[in-house]
């Protein structure tokens, strides 16, 4: 941890709750319930009249976004005093897991919390790198949309990305974003991410940042395949005129690099050797900071070679309805629950559904095991089902620390083996390094027809030996039996079949990606599905090759 003397005030005050995240909890409880007892659902539920956490929980039960869809449905249509007394000042759009968007209700209660815990994030991140808070930042690779007016209300409408990306703007007074918001408003992927390398190619900065680790590691793989091309450019100036960048963008690099033949021959000099790799490239990089849940490691293992003796920051757990978990250590995942932003309940995976499933306090967990996060806000939010599975990995004082595993219910089960996308990006880990194989992506899916089985979908990150891709399936079957005993005994007793390698053409995952961003999903909603139930999932990639298991 920080050593306490560089915390900042709030950060220090922070970390003194975790002592008692009971005492903090209770604190905040009674807080949201006296500012919003007058509100519509606060008369309803008897606000006024609770004193404890347990009657809390015997008044308001647990509920989904369908069970607060009329109430904020209303509120989207001009009404206040719904959820909150305080009233609703915008919503944050969020996909959610339909094609219908999810209106989250935002107030100023709400953005104080949040901020509060990005005051705390960014403390102890500085805190514990001074060097990195002296210098530049990168991160804005891609624009998150303006907002539109809600309909009824005429409430403005975001990602809840877009409306920090506002924040930080208005507020950014004294530092231009090294990446400029046409840049990260192109359109076109490709031209996009080329667009960012070359900017990036005669810039300096400390710290790079972004939610998914897939974004920076497409920016390293542009490089990779166009490094010759851009070490042109860097050398002439502007950019190739290949590239689909728009004309604003094209006369904006053109303006601010103009040539640089020193740059140039320095980083041909990178490529004629070990390559252009970030940590050469930026000799001043100190920090970077992604998303580092354990279904994230095969793109942080990609990113591993590029970062050599930069230290690595997990980013806020946290979602549009609120923030779970603030990292206060570098190379892990997760951090200690965000106690006093929100307050927090959990649902033990193994009851999640049952009507008699116990609800725990933070400080009633336990170490290793997995939870289902219950959250009640300042926005309206009263013992929300967020829907994301955590682990809890250790304690400070009594409150966990947990990290982001996979969405509640994203398990499969063809013949009773409920398999946990977790468990399967773990096998797929252990193969990968078994075998020593670098990933592009990778889904685990039923097979369509036939006997039950499933299919591994895979794009390898370059050539792989024949004999490796033979051995693949073998592995996998032995992979998830040691992460789902259940699984084994399926197989043992035959009423499984072995699973089966679809190896995927180059480029397939980053098509499934950019569709997903052309239909309107945010760079930040993008999360890899390494399990899926559907078993026409391999119909959107090109299959160069199928291996069989052993039956």
């Amino acid at each position: 941890m920080t050593a306490p003397e560089y915390r900042s005030q709030q950060a220090r005050v922070f970390v003194d709750a975790l002592a008692d995240s009971a005492t903090t909890q209770q604190q905040l409880l009674q807080q949201l319930l006296a500012d919003n007892r007058e509100s519509e659902f606060g008369r309803a539920h008897e606000f006024a009249k609770i004193r404890s956490f347990a009657e809390y929980q015997r008044a308001v039960p647990v509920r989904k976004y369908e069970g607060f869809e009329s109430q904020i449905d209303r509120v989207v249509a001009g009404e206040q005093g719904v959820l909150t007394t305080e009233p609703v000042k915008r919503f944050f759009l969020t996909s959610g897991s339909t094609a219908k968007s999810k209106y989250i209700p935002v107030t100023n209660t709400f953005v104080r919390a949040k901020s509060r815990a990005f005051g705390i994030y960014w403390a102890e991140v500085f805190a514990r790198h001074p060097a990195a808070k002296a210098g530049r930042m990168v991160t804005n690779f891609s624009d998150s949309g303006e907002a539109v007016k809600a309909p009824g209300s005429g409430l403005p409408c975001s990602s809840e990305s877009a409306y920090w990306a506002g924040v930080t703007r208005a507020t950014s007074l004294t530092q231009t974003p090294i990446i400029p918001k046409s840049v990260a408003q192109i359109g076109d992927s490709d031209g996009r991410y080329y667009a960012i390398a070359r900017i990036l190619m005669e810039e300096d900065f400390s710290v790079i940042m972004t939610l998914n680790p897939s974004t920076i590691v497409l920016l390293f793989q542009k490089i990779a395949q166009f490094g010759a091309e851009l070490v042109a450019d860097v050398a002439a100036g502007g950019i190739s005129e290949r590239v689909r960048c728009g004309d604003e963008v094209r006369r904006t690099i053109a303006q601010r690099y103009t040539g640089n033949p020193a740059r140039a021959d320095a980083l041909a000099a990178l490529l004629a050797g070990e390559g252009l790799l970030a940590h050469r490239m930026w000799p001043a990089l100190r920090l970077a900071i992604c998303w580092r849940s354990p279904m994230l490691q095969p793109y942080l293992e990609l990113l591993a070679p590029q970062l050599v003796d930069v230290a690595a920051r997990d980013y806020i757990l946290m979602a549009s309805e609120g923030v779970m978990a603030i990292p206060i250590e570098d190379e892990r995942s997760g951090g200690p629950l965000a106690v006093g932003v929100h307050v927090y309940e959990f649902i033990p995976e193994e009851q999640y559904g049952r009507a008699d499933a116990e609800v725990l306090l933070p400080h009633q967990l336990e170490d290793g095991k997995t939870y289902v996060l219950v959250l009640t806000n300042g926005s309206g939010l009263y013992r929300y089902d967020i829907g994301d599975v955590v682990r809890v990995r250790g304690f400070v004082g009594t409150t966990p620390c947990i990290e982001f595993l996979h969405r509640a219910g994203a398990t499969c089960s063809l013949t009773g083996e409920k398999l946990t996308e977790d468990q399967v990006t773990q096998a797929v880990r252990d193969v990968a390094r078994a075998l020593d194989l670098k990933l592009a992506g990778f889904t685990l899916a039923p097979a369509r027809g036939g006997f039950p089985r499933y299919v591994a979908y895979v794009e390898f990150d370059g050539e792989v030996e024949r004999r490796h891709l033979q051995a693949f399936p073998e592995r996998l079957d032995d992979a998830l039996e040691q992460h789902n005993i259940e699984y084994g005994g399926k197989r043992s007793s035959q009423r499984l079949a072995a699973p089966e390698l679809a190896v995927v053409r180059a480029g397939g995952y980053d098509a499934r990606r950019r569709q997903r961003l052309a239909g309107g999903t945010s760079d930040s909603q993008i999360k890899p599905t390494h399990l899926s139930r559907d078993p026409d999932f391999g119909d959107q990639f090109d299959i160069v090759e199928r291996f069989h298991g052993n039956p």
